[in-house]
Order: structure tokens, then C-alpha cells, then sequence
């Protein structure tokens, strides 16, 4: 389980790294044509936003397994331990809830998106493509929130209290 957990993550680090990686290079040749050729491409724009938004998305479920997502623990800190462990449990729960019903309408839009046969303006590029990085994202999500949650219950939760007293020190 070990090395599916590592080859998961340099999967995650590689795609969101890669996707911002194309996004920006992207926009930075398309600076080059602006400025030192004057022959910009509207192109080269829109690809850029299309990969950086999926770096992005994607890059939240890497955040969320290394802790550097946006939370308030001023009054967390403030709880005692038991406290601490239950208001836990009870946010990733609302976090696999969201990245379910997420998920599922990030299906719904891609589906609708192929049954319409929407594309985008400049490139005429199928939209469902595009916006398929919602369930993508969304399962992406929902593997490290349910990651989170097994932590909670591993061992008795006695794994994430000696987690959170390493923390405290």
C-alpha cells in the first residue's frame, strides 16, 4: 500500500506540476509574440487559462494532503484534544460531501458539454474536454479528504492525537 500511496503522489505532483508548468510557459511564449514579434495568438491564451485552471483544481487535492490548504486554527487550537478530533472528523466528512456532489456535477456538466457538442469560440475546442477537470479534480479531492478521515480512525485515532501533540510542541 506503501508504494501505491508514493506513486499516487508523485502522480499528483507531476500532473498539477506539469499542467501549471505548460499553462505558464504557454503564456510566456505567447509574451515573446506579443512584445518582440507583434503577432500575439489568441491561441496560445486560451490554452494557457485551460492549463493553468486544471494545474489549479488539481493542485488543491496536493495541498490538502500536505496541510497547506486555507483553515482557521486559531480557535482549533483553542479546543481541547477530544474536541479537536471530532470537529476534524466532522469537516472532512463535509469535505467528502462536497467532493462528491462536486464530482457529480462536474459529471453532469461534462455530459451535458458532449451531448451539446459545445465548443469554444476561438479554437472550436470541445468544451467537455475542457471542463472534464471538475470530476477529475473532484475524485481527486475525495481521495485525500477519505485519506484524512482513515486517519482519524487508524489505530484508534490514537495516530492523529500524537500527530496533532507533535504539532503543538
Amino acid at each position: 500500500m506503501g508504494q501505491f500511496k508514493k506513486a499516487y503522489a508523485a502522480f499528483e505532483d507531476y500532473f498539477t506540476g506539469g499542467l501549471l508548468f505548460t499553462g505558464l510557459t504557454l503564456v510566456f511564449v505567447n509574451v515573446l509574440l506579443r512584445y518582440f514579434w507583434g503577432r500575439p495568438q489568441s491561441l496560445l491564451d486560451e490554452f494557457s487559462v485551460y492549463f493553468v485552471v486544471w494545474g489549479t483544481l488539481c493542485g488543491i487535492a496536493v495541498a490538502l494532503r500536505n496541510d497547506h490548504h486555507i483553515k482557521v486554527e486559531m480557535f482549533f487550537r483553542l479546543l481541547p484534544l477530544g474536541i479537536r478530533h471530532k470537529v476534524s472528523i466532522v469537516a472532512h466528512l463535509i469535505g467528502v460531501g462536497f467532493a462528491l456532489f462536486y464530482t457529480f456535477y462536474g459529471y453532469q456538466l461534462v455530459h451535458t458539454y458532449i451531448v451539446s457538442g459545445q465548443r469554444s469560440t476561438d479554437s472550436q475546442f470541445p468544451l467537455w474536454i475542457v471542463n472534464l477537470v471538475m470530476p477529475i479534480s473532484g475524485i481527486m479531492f475525495t481521495v485525500r479528504f477519505a485519506e484524512k478521515l482513515f486517519f482519524h480512525f487508524k489505530n484508534g485515532g490514537k495516530d492523529w492525537m500524537a500527530a496533532q501533540t507533535k504539532r503543538s510542541l
